[in-house]
């Protein structure tokens, strides 16, 4: 027993060392993924059912129709993206400010049969105590076009006289294109 003595002791200290690194790198790994756990947090619980309280044809334009109803204490300017003044007024809006058309599309899942080319942006300010609904864009099918995952803000009511709508700014505007797009 006594010659295996060295080895036991060399194989506790493997272990040990083996121990702390293993430790250490799920530290770092927390470290390097605390700002992605700290977006989703907002959107994201551990239970499989909604937890967004909008209907279930709003909640599903949601990320697994997940989205966090916040009351604002302060009024909140977010940007809205559309093609003409029939879609001017939406109740989806973002805090994402993007630089092209293609990318608009792409992030806030804008299938094109809905006729939301996103060619221009403007913000909109909305007063303190409305209630709004935050999350993740969801992806809309084919995903590999309209894959998701920007910042998604729903409002009940764009209507509301006390929203303060901006004139629209042009965005860069190019052709957008879905792979899986055939001509007929």
């Amino acid at each position: 027993m006594a010659k295996y003595q060295p080895l036991f002791t060399t194989l506790a200290l493997c272990s040990l060392s083996l121990t702390t690194l293993t430790s250490s790198s799920l530290a770092q790994n927390k470290a390097a993924n605390q700002a992605n756990l700290q977006a989703q947090a907002n959107t994201s619980t551990s239970t499989s059912v909604s937890t967004c309280p909008l209907p279930t044809d709003i909640a599903v334009t949601f990320l697994k129709s997940e989205c966090q109803e916040v009351e604002l204490t302060e009024a909140k300017t977010y940007y809205r993206y559309f093609s003409s003044d029939s879609n001017k007024f939406g109740r989806y809006l973002t805090t994402n400010l993007y630089n092209n058309n293609v990318e608009v599309i792409r992030k806030l899942a804008l299938k094109q049969e809905w006729g939301n080319q996103a060619k221009i942006m403007l913000t909109v300010t909305v007063p303190a105590g409305t209630k709004v609904y935050q999350g993740i864009v969801a992806p809309q099918e084919p995903s590999q076009c309209y894959p998701g995952g920007g910042q998604q803000i729903f409002i009940q009511n764009s209507k509301d006289p006390n929203l303060t709508w901006s004139e629209g700014t042009p965005l860069q505007v190019a052709e957008f294109k879905c792979p899986l797009q055939t001509s007929n």
